[in-house]
């Protein structure tokens, strides 16, 4: 693919969401997760928790109360957005309080921002659309349905949708959700052979997805983000407060990346700004991200691949 008008490699961005894919997983399952492993070895790697409460106005020792509950529709409203639930006002996955108007995903906020720019998202979580997360301003929104057709099945779909526009169309932007982890842990606990399995099929296709990037050409220069919207409890399930369920990890592979680097705390509203600024889009100070932008190696040395 060509690159700019001056010859300089044109800047694009994959963030892909693993839902309910616990970081403790990810890192000791090298066998069931190779193609993410490989991100680990040669780009950068970090975890957070999810911040669960604040002190209500009180002094230090004073009465905590929940930010949210650690779900899917807090945890993908504060990646796609950049803000914390107490701006973005979704607390539970039944959305109640959304403020999307404010604070837009950042598709939707880089297509306002860059006219020109291809935007496009692809989800196996129907909610993501049906609720706003992902707002009508995104280029191309595409839902398949992982909660009737099971995630297995919608998530393959996810994939071979996104695979199709990286190769037949020149997306800017793109934004991919698998939910087969999450739905695996609920049934079986994180520790299973179940989950094991859902990994490695979101893993291949991740694969599949760079696989695409790469064919593009070296006339482009892609970021990639790869994250999670909060962990599980050993048995299965989350919400609560504990680490297995607030750590969240993020994944980012960009060239000139130093193999193996690690990125201190990098929180779930840096993605937002992280995907704005690769794309030479400035933040306003006044649309009130909570995110600051990830680090980015300067200059690049090479394509990354």
């Amino acid at each position: 693919m060509p690159g700019g008008r001056d010859g300089t490699p044109r800047d694009k961005v994959l963030v892909v969401g693993m839902d309910g894919l616990r970081n403790d997983r990810l890192v000791r399952s090298a066998a069931h997760a190779p193609v993410l492993h490989g991100l680990l070895a040669r780009g950068a790697h970090g975890t957070s928790l999810l911040p669960y409460g604040e002190a209500d106005g009180q002094a230090e020792g004073g009465p905590w109360t929940s930010m949210a509950y650690t779900d899917s529709g807090p945890g993908w409203s504060s990646v796609l957005t950049g803000v914390w639930p107490d701006r973005h006002g979704v607390t539970g996955n039944d959305f109640a309080g959304a403020d999307y108007t404010r604070y837009p995903d950042f598709l939707s906020r880089a297509g306002a921002a860059r006219p020109g720019l291809r935007t496009a998202a692809v989800v196996s979580w129907p909610e993501l659309v049906h609720r706003g997360t992902l707002g009508p301003a995104v280029g191309r929104r595409v839902h398949h349905d992982g909660e009737t057709d099971g995630y297995a099945t919608a998530d393959d779909l996810v994939a071979r949708t996104a695979v199709r526009w990286l190769t037949e169309h020149d997306p800017d932007l793109l934004f991919v959700y698998f939910g087969g982890t999450d739905e695996a842990a609920h049934a079986t606990g994180p520790l299973s052979a179940a989950y094991d399995a859902a990994l490695l099929a979101q893993d291949a296709h991740l694969g599949r997805l760079l696989t695409a990037v790469d064919a593009r050409g070296s006339g482009e220069r892609w970021t990639v983000l790869v994250t999670t919207d909060h962990g599980h409890l050993d048995t299965g399930g989350h919400g609560g407060d504990t680490r297995a369920e607030r750590e969240v990890f993020v994944v980012l592979a960009e060239p000139g990346t130093p193999a193996g680097t690690r990125l201190d705390s990098p929180r779930l509203v840096d993605i937002a700004p992280t995907v704005l600024d690769r794309l030479g889009i400035p933040v306003d100070p006044d649309w009130g991200l909570a995110g600051r932008v990830l680090p980015s190696p300067t200059p690049p040395t090479s394509e990354w691949s």
